[in-house]
């Protein structure tokens, strides 16, 4: 580099005038610096240009691991030497080699991988976003059972085409698919994109299969439905998921059943939960259990690798639009007769809300089955294709030091329900306006056993 700044040039000598030796010095002083430092600067550059090179020529003699060299070796060696190129695809490589990882951790259900899209809906969904699909929420198709419509959400393309639960996969325009899964099944709607398409599905209860027409197109996954069960005088409360604020909305529904419709008990229905954010299951406990500042109730208690946090009622928070969080009012149910619906489908936050309510209040009751068995806590850790791994990183347990970890939480009133028949949900009641009467002809001995506890007082 050379210096062209004027004030640390020599001058111009005048006729019969010398330069000045000191400034000369300097200047020469200055250049050599200049010198110095470029090639410096060059050589690192060079160095480090060098070493970033052999890094990611030699990057297998970096991993210290064996058993990762294992997969870069089984990488290179299939992306170099595989005759078939045509059928080389570097995206469901790694796909799949990260699902094989998952599927070696023995957290079922919990633990995943999901696609960009895939992550995309999830996050819709807890954020209480619209989301592009038919609207239903689905069970089964595992080999073993058929792919059943667990819940169908309002104001959807399954509700408009008059699909109901309990209703079984039987054909894609035309197509069997009685014997795929699930995600092969998901994979041929969602290939239709907003198309229409036909939809032949077989009903159980009436033995016969129809088909309809029908296109995805969006819906938005409600947080509560609520069944105000004739002649009874009990609020059927359902929450579907633990998504943001649904505890505000699970504690506008148990107000205004307690102050304006002055209900003698609430059935908390939480069969087919599939669980979601944990600040909202510590929010719906709260709601059930009496209010003490001074001394709060422990709804769990979350273990990492290397840190234990204890969340109590006292831990209560709303998520502002903002933000932030801010304590909420908690107790409303406290001191109202309660019964707590559960399934095998009952997950994750669902089984801590269950659990937990029943440990600190004895008196609630929890009817069902079994819940599913999830027992860790998730973090979502982002690739940069946008796909994301949603990985257990802490452990759960109840207030009493027991978890559900592979063992779900087992209700004290154990009552099966028959593979013929379908929960009776407050969404449903409400959609078909029903009677007492056909309440009781729901085959729904689950409810049926709610309702009759709250009626007897037990």
């Amino acid at each position: 580099m050379i210096n062209t700044n004027e004030s640390d040039t020599a001058p111009s000598s005048a006729a019969g005038q010398q330069p000045d030796p000191a400034r000369l010095r300097r200047q020469f002083a200055n250049q050599a610096l200049t010198q110095l430092v470029t090639t410096a600067v060059l050589v690192a550059i060079a160095f480090g240009a060098g070493w970033f090179g052999n890094s990611y020529v030699n990057r297998d003699r970096y991993v210290s691991n064996p058993n990762e060299l294992i997969i870069h070796q089984a990488w290179n060696d299939i992306n170099n030497n595989f005759v078939v190129t045509s059928n080389l695809n570097q995206k469901q490589m790694a796909y799949a080699a990260v699902n094989g990882m998952i599927s070696t951790l023995n957290d079922p259900g919990h633990t995943v991988f999901l696609t960009p899209e895939q992550y995309s809906s999830e996050t819709a969904t807890l954020n209480g976003q619209a989301q592009i699909g038919l609207g239903v929420e689905l069970s089964g198709g595992d080999g073993k059972t058929p792919l059943t419509v667990l819940v169908v959400f309002p104001d959807s393309s399954a509700n408009r085409a008059g699909l109901r639960p309990g209703d079984e996969f039987y054909a894609i325009n035309g197509v069997d698919v009685t014997h795929q899964t699930s995600d092969q099944v998901r994979q041929l709607i969602a290939q239709q994109g907003t198309k229409t398409f036909s939809l032949t599905m077989y009903r159980p209860s009436t033995k016969k299969t129809f088909t309809v027409n029908i296109a995805r197109g969006p819906y938005t996954v409600p947080n509560i439905a609520t069944f105000y069960i004739p002649q009874q005088n009990i609020a059927d409360i359902q929450l579907f998921q633990f998504s943001s604020l649904s505890s505000v909305d699970l504690q506008k529904a148990i107000t205004d059943a307690i102050n304006n419709h002055h209900v003698k008990g609430i059935i908390f229905d939480l069969r087919d939960n599939p669980g979601g954010l944990l600040q909202e299951s510590v929010n719906a406990v709260s709601e059930f259990v009496p209010n003490n500042a001074a001394n709060p109730d422990k709804v769990l208690v979350v273990k990492s690798r290397t840190s234990t946090t204890t969340y109590t009622t006292g831990n209560a928070l709303e998520q502002t639009q903002s933000g932030s969080s801010i304590p909420i009012d908690v107790g409303v149910a406290a001191h109202t007769p309660v019964a707590i619906l559960v399934n095998n489908n009952t997950a994750s936050a669902a089984e801590i809300t269950a659990g937990s309510i029943h440990i600190n209040r004895p008196d609630v009751h929890v009817i069902g089955q079994t819940t599913y068995g999830t027992g860790t806590v998730l973090q979502t850790y982002i690739f940069g294709d946008g796909s994301a791994l949603v990985l257990g990183t802490e452990e759960w347990f109840y207030p009493n030091g027991t978890n559900a970890y592979h063992k779900g939480y087992t209700p004290d009133q154990p009552v099966t329900l028959p593979s013929t028949v379908q929960p009776l949900t407050p969404l449903v009641a409400t959609e078909d306006n029903l009677t007492y009467a056909q309440v009781q002809q729901s085959g729904d001995a689950q409810l049926l056993k709610a309702i009759s506890d709250l009626n007897s007082g037990q």
